[in-house]
């Protein structure tokens, strides 16, 4: 099976040769493609503004990315590092490696729907890679994170969790969304779209070793050439792949896995909190990435099923906790049920005379 080249593709995705650009608001292009249904078969997303676009001024192309804190943006290496070794355009899991990077303060990114000279931009700072001595060959490492010179407001875009702390599982649905092609042709590229109903084919060592390593999983299909770096999101919309690279008509997509570069993924969100000057979002000290363990309680109900997390106790909405994830202010967490509990009502004082 052959892939197609990330590195064409991105060149490709505007129709610009990397020596071509000098600036990114000088050298996008007006129309950066038609309205066409994409990711492919997909459809034009305004919505999932923390799915940024991003544009790379040093080669001439165009990538997708991840918000996953204020200034921290999860995309693919390929997205900001040159490429060795590709035969006739294509990744040889053998011999394709990573090279130089690229200057991050070369990189912008958008929260906007288009990557196109209106769209308001942020600049990169630094750019943090793959730690261990094989992290420059391509298959298994195609992960990025560009921290940016500014934090993005939330009222702008609500930052995507990562799902950190929970593997996948074949079958597992998912959506995935992208500023790519609509085909091979690099038709429609620069608009975000999203497609849903897709489900995960195979997981790191259940799928095949010869194109797909321990830390990489394959999805269903729909993925073309200005996707890389893009998110799959799982129903909990927590980000669980990378979209590294694909089979000709844009079929047998393969993501780079959030699990399985958890780790790395938490310390340099960290780095860039302290870099930002903010608190670092909760999932990068531990606390669980499922919703459930932040929804809110103490609403009255009657049967679980009146509650958002499924959780009824004595009258009011519970949810689960742990260690990490702790109950608010007036519940304390129940070891023997695993779930927050309304600490008693304090005694009244006596107000009689001693």
């Amino acid at each position: 099976m052959s892939f197609w080249s990330p590195r064409v593709a991105l060149i490709l995705a505007l129709g610009l040769a990397a020596t071509a650009c000098s600036s990114a608001l000088e050298e996008l292009p007006d129309d950066t493609g038609e309205a066409r249904d994409a990711i492919q078969d997909g459809y034009l997303d305004d919505g999932d503004r923390a799915v940024v676009g991003i544009y790379n001024d040093e080669i001439g192309a165009i990538c997708t990315g991840s918000l996953i804190a204020p200034n921290v943006v999860l995309t693919a290496r390929h997205c900001v590092s040159d490429m060795a070794n590709e035969r006739d355009g294509q990744i040889t899991c053998r011999s394709t490696k990573f090279t130089d990077t690229h200057l991050a303060r070369r990189i912008f990114v958008t929260t906007d729907a288009e990557i196109g000279r209106s769209s308001r931009y942020y600049g990169g700072s630094e750019i943090v890679l793959l730690p261990g001595t094989e992290a420059d060959s391509f298959c298994g490492n195609d992960q990025a994170i560009l921290i940016l010179d500014e934090l993005i407001p939330e009222s702008e875009a609500v930052p995507l969790v990562p799902r950190v702390d929970v593997p996948l599982k074949r079958g597992e649905e998912y959506y995935a969304i992208g500023f790519g092609a609509t085909n091979d042709l690099s038709t429609g590229a620069g608009l975000r779209r999203r497609r849903d109903n897709l489900f995960i084919d195979c997981v790191a060592d259940g799928c095949p070793a010869s194109v797909v390593k321990p830390t990489e999983w394959v999805g269903d299909t729909g993925i073309c050439e200005g996707d890389s770096g893009g998110p799959s999101l799982d129903l909990m919309h927590r980000v669980i792949g990378v979209t590294s690279r694909g089979a000709e008509g844009c079929e047998y997509p393969i993501y780079g896995y959030v699990y399985g570069w958890a780790e790395w993924i938490k310390e340099a969100t960290l780095h860039a909190a302290d870099l930002g000057g903010y608190t670092a979002p909760r999932w990068a000290t531990g606390f669980p990435t499922d919703p459930i363990y932040s929804a809110e309680l103490g609403g009255a109900c009657e049967q679980p099923e009146q509650c958002s997390t499924n959780a009824c106790l004595d009258g009011y909405c519970t949810r689960p906790c742990t260690e990490i994830a702790t109950c608010p202010s007036g519940y304390s967490c129940n070891d023997e049920l695993g779930f927050c509990a309304k600490l008693p009502e304090p005694p009244p004082e006596d107000g009689g005379e001693g």
